[in-house]
Formats: C-alpha cells, structure tokens, sequence
C-alpha cells in the first residue's frame, strides 16, 4: 500500500511538471513568434524611411 502511495505521489509530480512544461514552451513559441513579427515590422517601416529618404534628399 506504501509502494502504490509513494508511485502514485510520483505520478502527480510529473503529470504537474509535465503540463507546466508543455504551457511553459507553448507560451515561449507565442512569445518568440511575436518577437520575430515585430522584428520584421520594424525591418519594414526602417527600409520605407529610408527609401524615402533616399528619394527626396537633395545631394
């Protein structure tokens, strides 16, 4: 009966640490796809200003 307590407490532990993990990576593939889109938006506005600039100044 010891045994199956003891089995049973350990099974609880990984299931818990198991569904953090698996929240845990989710959340950081959000995090990263987030980062990588706000990257890329401001890799576009800095090569329009830049266009832009190109354009209208005067050497």
């Amino acid at each position: 009966m010891e045994l199956l307590c003891c089995n049973v407490a350990a099974l609880a532990v990984a299931l818990v640490y198991y569904t953090w993990r698996a929240y845990d990576q989710a959340r950081a593939a959000r995090q990263r796809l987030l980062h990588e889109r706000v990257a890329y938006l401001l890799w576009v506005i800095a090569d329009r200003m830049d266009s832009h600039h190109r354009r209208f100044s005067v050497n």
